[in-house]
């Protein structure tokens, strides 16, 4: 299938490694143009020196600064899709948190977005035209354990992306959500360092995500490449506040 984004410029948020990176090259593959923030230097260069007709960025973007930064490197850029995407919070139980915990994990899943789409909306709704696909995490539908400060906020942008597309009712601008589940990504492998000590027990904990799936494996980011960059693209037009599991089936529910 022809994606239509040969003319098209994509913002890709968090790409200089797993989900964020499998979609910045997706999109390359598909002739579209990247514009890939993330806070390494080096894996931008290294993003770069592969594809020099992309444009790097170096910010930080859960900074006021960083956000403030970014949106002046692209102020000549019509953006046309844009993939919200970032690490998330630590790892740990409500009852171990403090509110100082919850207050950093605000500011790492919920505010920055909130932030940025303040800042970018505006120009897209000018323009009548704008995909935004979000990066979140299959916590929307089956709380992670270990993760309370995820399963809340990751909740809190399902309902900031449902009430923003009831105020732009009637534009070309779609949002939507894939939550991922257990993806091959420096993110699980640091949650899984944090459970295990051997590299057996790594292993083991390993093969227990795996068999929650439906599939019996563990994701590979360029899964769920493919369906971003869809989203991404003008095929999607139809498809607004959604959220998408790409999860290998291990939700089991209904809804």
């Amino acid at each position: 299938m022809d994606l239509n984004i040969g003319k098209q410029n994509f913002l890709i948020l968090g790409a200089s490694s797993g989900l964020g990176l499998a979609v910045a090259e997706k999109i390359q593959e598909e002739g579209g143009f990247t514009i890939v923030v993330a806070r390494s230097e080096e894996k931008l260069n290294s993003f770069h020196l592969k594809h020099p007709n992309s444009k790097t960025i170096q910010a930080d973007i859960m900074s006021e600064d960083g956000i403030n930064f970014l949106l002046q490197e692209v102020e000549n850029f019509p953006i046309h899709g844009i993939l919200v995407n970032a690490g998330g919070p630590p790892a740990g139980n409500f009852l171990g948190s403090t509110i100082e915990t919850w207050d950093k994990g605000y500011e790492m899943v919920f505010r920055w977005k909130a932030h940025l789409l303040l800042k970018i909306l505006p120009s897209l709704i000018e323009r009548n035209y704008g995909r935004i696909t979000f990066i979140e995490s299959v916590s929307i539908k089956k709380p992670i354990e270990g993760l309370v400060l995820s399963n809340a906020y990751r909740m809190a942008v399902v309902g900031l992306v449902k009430s923003i597309i009831n105020e732009i009712n009637g534009k070309d601008i779609t949002l939507n959500i894939i939550g991922p589940g257990y993806h091959k990504t420096e993110r699980l492998k640091n949650l899984i360092e944090k459970q295990a000590g051997s590299e057996k027990e790594k292993n083991e904990i390993e093969k227990t995500f795996a068999n929650q799936t439906a599939v019996g494996r563990l994701g590979i980011p360029e899964d769920l490449a493919s369906l971003a960059v869809w989203l991404l693209s003008p095929h999607s037009g139809y498809v607004t506040g959604q959220t998408i599991l790409v999860d290998g089936g291990l939700y089991k529910g209904s809804l």
